[in-house]
């Protein structure tokens, strides 16, 4: 079971630097994650976050994990508050200091995701996002809103 899908969170997150009106702002963040270290987990995610003025950066400056899975919550949650999310290119964010404490270990580290829109992230299960981990990576997918 994995706490992984705190960085998917983050990636959602990062997706609302580009709305343009919430510059400076607090975002909600909420979608659905599916993660992946050893077992599949899907967790209801909601995260908080600041835009800054530029509108290409943000900061993720807390959350949480809720069921879905009865581990969402409890045994997996996000964890390494703030995160940095960057918009490097059109429909593309870096968000990087994630931190991800796991039912088997750790999964931190930084992961780059295409499917930025004006009004969500989605990481399809196709291409997931990927943080280093022990003892295996973390994997993660799904949408998330804002």
């Amino acid at each position: 079971m994995l706490k992984g899908g705190l960085a998917l969170t983050a990636m959602a997150l990062a997706s609302i630097v580009a709305v343009p009106g919430q510059a400076d702002a607090q975002v909600a963040v909420t979608g659905t994650l599916q993660m992946h270290q050893t077992v599949d987990v899907a967790c209801v995610v909601q995260l908080r976050a600041i835009v800054a003025p530029s509108g290409t950066s943000a900061v993720i400056t807390g959350g949480s994990f809720s069921a879905g899975d009865w581990q969402c919550g409890w045994l997996v949650t996000p964890s390494g508050f703030p995160w940095s999310v960057t918009i490097s290119a059109p429909g593309t964010v870096t968000v990087s200091g994630v931190g991800v404490t796991t039912i088997l270990g750790a999964c931190s580290g930084s992961f780059t995701s295409t499917g930025l829109t004006t009004s969500s992230l989605v990481v399809p299960s196709t291409a997931p996002a990927t943080l280093p981990g022990t003892p295996n990576a973390c994997t993660f997918w799904g949408t998330l809103n804002f």
